[in-house]
């Protein structure tokens, strides 16, 4: 009776003596056998009972070992098979061996040993090749459960960071919205007062003359509060639609990078930090601006969250260049820098220094995939602890275009 703990070897073999021989065998050392008197009958055995080896010899009547080798190998491929054959013939072996045998035994076999020595090596062979291949569809499907995992990250980083403009963004709004509204409500309080004056035929000069003054401090408060709301909504609006569509276009970079600075003015609205930019009128990029909107929040955010831990006034300096057909973006701070491991590890997903206080560490890697994958650029870091951190990109000004000469502009 067999069990699921025994080896089940199929033999097959016209030579009855021959099958029986194997059979008494391999049974004294734990192996259940099935036998079968020729090819076509071997196959309805293999099909019936799935066995973990099969013996065939070469020479049977109906249907021989090659074809029996080659119908097991379509079924099951990695169910392994050995030829056991008095066909010593060196042409037959190379054949058995080419079309998928595991081993190839002759007929009479002295020492049986040998055979169970085989039959072992086959069968651990087997097992081996299976579980590297249940190991490796285990690994695939932690990789793919991983990158979907920091997918969903990445895009959850992103919209909380598009969550935290827009919160910043309408807190800085309400303090103009909010001047407005108190001005609008004394001019039109002034301008009741002035009109019951005007009734009433008590109305002087004098009167009239506050109030056109009154009208007119009022009237400009109102129009400098509501232009630095719009200021603030228009810089907000283009940002958040390039951070939330990544369709490249055409754009001036110089006034692109004030409006990121602008929609990140209420990070800075409470800190002692400065942030300078150097970028020449007129420099184009037909890009992906959502990209480079995303690098430059996250590189501030890293110098405000990390940089700048000490508490001690930072500043951050943004230089542009242009190089060729590239642009050389440098970013600097002069925070605290980094040591060397975490130099070694910025880029690497979830690596954070600030795990406890709600850092994904997954910043610095969307700053490293943005710029060398969406944009095609490089990105290098120069930093040492006390230093500050140097970041100098290189981006190209039309990331599907080949890349041409890297010579410093001229003009």
């Amino acid at each position: 009776m067999m069990t699921k703990a025994q080896p089940v070897v199929l033999s097959i073999d016209d030579d009855q003596f021959v099958r029986e021989s194997l059979a008494n065998f391999l049974e004294d050392f734990g192996f259940a056998v099935l036998q079968a008197r020729d090819g076509e009958e071997g196959l309805e055995v293999f099909a019936a009972n799935r066995p973990d080896m099969v013996l065939v010899d070469l020479r049977m009547p109906r249907m021989d070992g090659l074809q029996v080798l080659a119908r097991v190998r379509e079924i099951s491929p990695e169910t392994p098979i050995m030829v056991v054959s008095g066909a010593g013939d060196i042409r037959d072996v190379v054949e058995a061996l080419r079309r998928g045998a595991w081993d190839y035994l002759i007929k009479p076999i002295q020492d049986m040993n040998i055979l169970l020595h085989s039959v072992q090596s086959c069968l651990d062979r087997a097992r081996l090749l299976r579980q590297n291949r249940e190991y490796q569809q285990s690994l695939e499907e932690s990789l793919d459960k991983l990158h979907r995992t920091q997918k969903e990250m990445i895009h959850s980083a992103k919209m909380a960071a598009l969550g935290d403009l827009v919160a910043g963004v309408a807190h800085e709004v309400n303090t103009p919205i909010g001047v407005c509204v108190t001005a609008s409500s004394f001019l039109a309080e002034r301008t009741r007062q002035l009109r019951d004056l005007y009734e009433k035929g008590e109305m002087k000069r004098s009167d009239l003359e506050k109030y056109l003054t009154l009208a007119e401090e009022s009237s400009a408060s109102v129009l400098t509060n509501l232009e630095r709301a719009a200021e603030l909504v228009q810089s907000f609006k283009k940002v958040a639609a390039d951070q939330s569509s990544e369709e490249k276009r055409s754009f001036e970079l110089k006034s692109y990078l004030e409006q990121i600075l602008v929609s990140l003015r209420p990070q800075f609205k409470r800190t002692p930090h400065t942030v300078h930019m150097d970028c020449p009128e007129g420099l184009t990029l037909d890009s992906y601006p959502g990209a480079i909107m995303q690098i430059i929040t996250n590189l501030i955010m890293n110098s405000l969250i990390h940089g700048f831990a000490d508490g001690l006034p930072g500043e951050i300096f943004i230089k542009v260049e242009p190089v060729g057909d590239a642009v050389a973006l440098s970013y600097r701070d002069t925070g605290v820098g980094m040591d060397k491991e975490q130099r070694d590890r910025i880029y690497d997903p979830f690596y954070t220094t600030k795990r406890g206080s709600g850092g994904t560490g997954l910043g610095m890697n969307i700053v490293y995939n943005l710029v060398t994958q969406t944009l095609k650029g490089t990105i290098l870091l120069e930093t040492s602890p006390g230093q500050g951190a140097i970041f100098l990109l290189t981006l190209p000004r039309d990331p599907e275009l080949p890349a041409g000469p890297t010579a410093p502009d001229d003009a």
